[in-house]
């Protein structure tokens, strides 16, 4: 954690809090793919840190072993290959690696995006370009997240 200063000198806030993003969300798989996907509809680049990808949580151990200023050390685990071969058959890390998928092969991500009134429960997102059309129904309540996917190629709604 970095302390951030104002011109006086007083601390007024951290720079960086120190988790995992699956164990920020509660280690909750529903949670990691609803966010994962709004962030996938997000303009601009998407970046995912690959220890999220598969589902990381915080390493507390690794805080203890570093002693003072070891609180850095809670995100940083080195993966195995054997533990990214084993969490490559999680639920939640094929249900990321579909979505990043969709990603980077849907043109409409090149096009406009919409974000569609939709109240408090539900995010929607629209992106279009030229005959292709990817839209994300996320109910925050629910958790479900719906894709459609609207093209000459392939037509297709799926619940994550």
């Amino acid at each position: 954690i970095k302390n951030l200063f104002d011109p006086s000198g007083k601390k007024i806030s951290y720079y960086q809090v120190n988790a995992t993003f699956f164990s920020a969300l509660g280690e909750d798989p529903r949670k990691l793919i609803m966010a994962r996907a709004i962030q996938l509809f997000m303009p601009g680049t998407p970046q995912i840190w690959y220890l999220d990808l598969f589902a990381g949580k915080n390493d507390q151990a690794a805080i203890e072993k570093h002693g003072p200023g070891g609180h850095k050390e809670i995100n940083r685990t080195n993966l195995s290959l054997e533990k990214v071969e084993s969490a490559l058959h999680l639920d939640v890390v094929q249900k990321q690696l579909e979505m990043i998928k969709l990603r980077n092969t849907s043109k409409a991500f090149n096009g406009k995006v919409l974000f569609e009134e939709s109240g408090n429960e539900e995010i929607r997102i629209h992106w279009t370009h030229e005959d292709e059309r990817i839209i994300l129904l996320a109910n925050l309540n629910t958790l479900n997240v719906v894709i459609r996917r609207v093209s000459p190629e392939e037509n297709f709604q799926k619940t994550f």
